[in-house]
């Protein structure tokens, strides 16, 4: 008895090995599809998220502006233009300070130098020397 049921079912199998195979390939095919095609839903509406993300700011920042309010973007560029200027202002501070120093070192030469001559000769006239700002110029341009 053993015999035939072990017959039978080496028979039984023999015939299910080729469908059992193609049934493995089958579902096998059906998981990686499935596997890809999850993928790529989820790209796809991670790229469907930014860009309804980047139409909404679209139409914000466009009703913002028909309103007259300022944008973000307007604001990050009037910081970045408000940096430049400070910069600028405290460049033409230093340069004022070192021109008055440079000033004030000339008029004490002269006066200096005056103490030792006759009281008949005549000094000279103090070199000032300023430099011209250069950046006022690009400003009107």
């Amino acid at each position: 008895m053993t015999d035939s049921a072990r017959a039978y079912f080496d028979s039984f199998l023999g015939m299910a090995g080729g469908p059992g195979r193609r049934a493995r390939d089958f579902a096998g095919k059906v998981r990686e599809d499935l596997r890809t095609g999850s993928e790529q839903v989820r790209e796809h509406g991670t790229r469907t998220a930014a860009d309804v993300g980047r139409l909404l700011r679209a139409e914000l920042d466009a009703g913002l502006t028909r309103l007259g309010v300022a944008t973000q973007a307007d604001l990050d560029d009037l910081n970045l233009r408000l940096e430049h200027s400070e910069e600028q202002i405290r460049d033409l501070r230093i340069r004022l300070a070192e021109a008055e120093a440079r000033a004030n070192a000339a008029s004490a030469k002269p006066a200096q130098q005056a103490e030792p001559r006759a009281a008949g000769t005549p000094s000279p006239a103090p070199d000032a020397t300023m430099e011209p700002i250069d950046d006022e110029e690009d400003e009107d341009a």
